[in-house]
């Protein structure tokens, strides 16, 4: 059976957030519209068959959002969701990548030519992660490369990276 909870828990999680930008956060007018989204789609066989499937689920909110939306608001609550959450998955992946590079974060930020210089490393290695989709030694190539950072000088910051990176 199909049910409001089922659609927020299987929908993506941009698009969730969108929902509620579009509708200023006010819970009634949310759940009014999930109500509504529900109602309509209870004998929709594509949904019945693809309850789990977020991508089935996503296009028909995107499709009930534009009777009551334009597609330029959709369009910009739907942007600022995923910047949104592309940030936090930077977050996320900057902490990580802190921890792993913990043990060798003092030899790093020497090799460096100074502590900002260092941030910007770890900056453009996590977007590599996050944006690119790279692994870390890939991601950190690139960060070099970026910095325009190579020779001894880069060998050895790869070096270190390959002890941590397991």
């Amino acid at each position: 059976m199909i049910t409001e909870d089922k659609i927020k828990k299987y929908a993506s999680t941009v698009l969730v957030s969108t929902v509620e930008n579009l509708f200023d956060h006010n819970k009634a007018a949310i759940d009014t519209f999930y109500k509504e989204f529900v109602k309509e789609n209870k004998r929709n066989k594509k949904l019945k068959d693809n309850q789990k499937d977020n991508e089935v689920i996503d296009e028909l909110i995107l499709e009930e959002l534009e009777k009551t939306f334009t597609q330029n608001d959709i369009g910009r609550a739907l942007q600022t969701e995923m910047v949104r959450e592309n940030d936090k998955a930077i977050e996320e992946l900057a902490d990580v990548l802190d921890e792993k590079l913990k043990p060798v974060e003092s030899q790093l930020i020497q090799w460096f030519d100074d502590t900002e210089q260092y941030n910007q490393f770890r900056k453009y290695t996590t977007e590599g992660l996050v944006v690119s989709n790279l692994n870390l030694k890939m991601s950190v190539v690139k960060a070099l490369k970026t910095l325009k950072i190579s020779g001894m000088q880069s060998a050895q910051i790869m070096q270190l990276i390959s002890s941590v990176d397991d």
